[in-house]
């Protein structure tokens, strides 16, 4: 039998008891520690992947006990079970998210929730580029002072919610500056809102769990086009200069994707990569590679290499549209 126990802070009596009777147990090394595991019970909780293939392969008697931070159903290990075949008993707790937002008061209906934890942090900065109110499950190297660098001169506010549910448990809230000098402690989740948890609440629809999105926005037909061979989505970040950059960040921030009209963006060196541009010239792409752009100007002869290149005109304007290789 397997069953899955989340945990949000210190072990209770019931985990205590479940572990100690368990033939193997499933956990962080803070946790296994924390319940004096021994090494022969051991399987350490790294990358869900990895221990879920190492559960499978037990004997189907066997009793394992997996610990899993917060609500292991919510970017937790049970969706990496159950890609194995396996369908363990599951005894939640609430969410780290959750609990962050709670200690500040804050609905989170309205929130985008991204991971960084094992994952690159450019999806999680883009999207707190382009969403009032985005929760970061973080790690050691993508976390507050990470965030912060990818953010700066955004006007952001970040709430850092570190070993929720433990007796060292703190909440801070940390402009911009002070977020990229703070040194966290482990484990956190970050929360980026754009404006401080204390303001009044902006209006939302309550449909559906998430930012409200806004009407459509009237573009011209070569704009409307642009955006169907770039189709930028959230978590991606869009160049957008040129004669269509106004409205294809439009229909890109419409879209839920994070904008920067800087047409100098390519040349700083501490820039993103953007995942898509438009742009009026090709040396835009000077040393950068897209996964799409689309250009409205003159190109030049040849056109940048490691694209597969189209044109078309659309209402008198020439689209050169390339595809990463």
């Amino acid at each position: 039998m397997i069953t899955v126990h989340g945990l949000l802070g210190v072990p209770g009596d019931g985990l205590r008891a479940a572990v100690s009777h368990a033939d193997r147990v499933v956990a962080g090394s803070r946790q296994l520690d924390a319940l004096d595991v021994p090494a022969a019970r051991r399987i350490r909780l790294g990358a869900p992947r990895l221990a879920a293939e190492l559960v499978a392969d037990l004997p189907p008697e066997a009793d394992v006990v997996v610990i899993a931070s917060g609500d292991p159903l919510f970017f937790g290990v049970v969706r990496a079970l159950r890609l194995h075949g396996l369908r363990p008993r599951v005894i939640p707790a609430p969410s780290s998210i959750a609990t962050a937002f709670a200690a500040v008061g804050l609905p989170w209906d309205d929130a985008v929730v991204v991971s960084a934890h094992g994952r690159p942090l450019a999806t999680a900065a883009n999207l707190a580029r382009a969403h009032p109110k985005v929760a970061v499950l973080t790690s050691a190297d993508n976390g507050l002072r990470e965030l912060a660098a990818a953010l700066a001169g955004q006007d952001r506010w970040y709430v850092l919610a570190e070993r929720l549910g433990e007796p060292e448990e703190r909440v801070r809230v940390l402009d911009g500056t002070a977020a990229a000098t703070t040194e966290p402690s482990e484990p956190n989740v970050v929360l980026v809102l754009a404006a401080r948890p204390d303001e009044p609440d902006a209006a939302w629809a309550g449909v559906i769990a998430g930012p409200d999105r806004a009407p459509r926005p009237q573009v011209s037909a070569a704009a409307a086009v642009a955006f169907a061979r770039l189709l930028p989505e959230p978590g991606e970040l869009v160049w957008a200069t040129g004669e269509l950059g106004a409205d294809v960040a439009a229909l890109a921030a419409w879209a839920g994707a994070a904008i920067d009209r800087d047409a100098t963006i390519p040349r700083r060196a501490a820039a993103p990569v953007a995942d898509v541009v438009v742009a009026g010239t090709a040396d835009v792409l000077d040393g950068v590679s897209p996964r799409a752009a689309v250009l409205t100007g003159r190109v030049p002869e040849p056109l940048p290499a490691g694209y597969h290149w189209t044109g078309e005109s659309v209402a008198g304007l020439l689209l050169t549209t390339g595809v990463r290789a």
